[in-house]
C-alpha cells in the first residue's frame, strides 16, 4: 500500500504543479493545456480568467488529494484496493466536477465580457 501512497501523494503534487501557472496567468492560449474551450479561444481575457480560477481549482484539488491519501493510509485495516479507489474517485470526481465547473465559469466569462463591450 506504501506504492499506492506515494502514487496518490504524486498525484497530488502533479496537480499543483500544474495548476500554478494557470493560476498565476502564466500559461498563453494553446491547443494542449489549459481549459481549452470554444470560449476561452474565443477571447484572452476570458481564457486568462477562466484558467486561472480553474487553476485555483486544480491546486486545491491536489490539496485534497494529498492530504486523502495520507488520511486514508492511517486508517487501520483499509484494503489496498478500498485505498486506491477511494484515492482514485477523489482524483476522477474531483476532476469531472472541475471539467464541469470550468465549462460554466468560461461561458458566463464570455457572455459577461461580450455584455460589457
Amino acid at each position: 500500500m506504501t506504492l499506492f501512497l506515494i502514487l496518490f501523494v504524486s498525484v497530488g503534487l502533479l496537480l499543483i504543479f500544474m495548476a500554478i501557472p494557470l493560476a498565476r496567468r502564466r500559461v498563453k492560449p494553446n491547443a494542449l493545456y489549459g481549459l481549452r474551450l470554444p470560449a476561452t479561444f474565443a477571447d484572452d481575457w476570458v481564457w486568462y480568467e477562466a484558467n486561472a480560477k480553474s487553476g485555483r481549482d486544480i491546486l486545491l484539488l491536489g490539496a485534497g488529494e494529498i492530504i486523502a491519501a495520507v488520511a486514508l493510509y492511517q486508517i487501520p485495516g483499509l484494503s489496498a484496493v478500498d485505498y486506491a479507489v477511494a484515492n482514485g474517485s477523489i482524483v476522477g470526481i474531483g476532476t469531472l466536477v472541475m471539467a464541469v465547473v470550468g465549462w460554466w465559469r468560461a461561458n458566463s466569462l464570455l457572455e459577461e465580457r461580450r455584455r460589457s463591450k
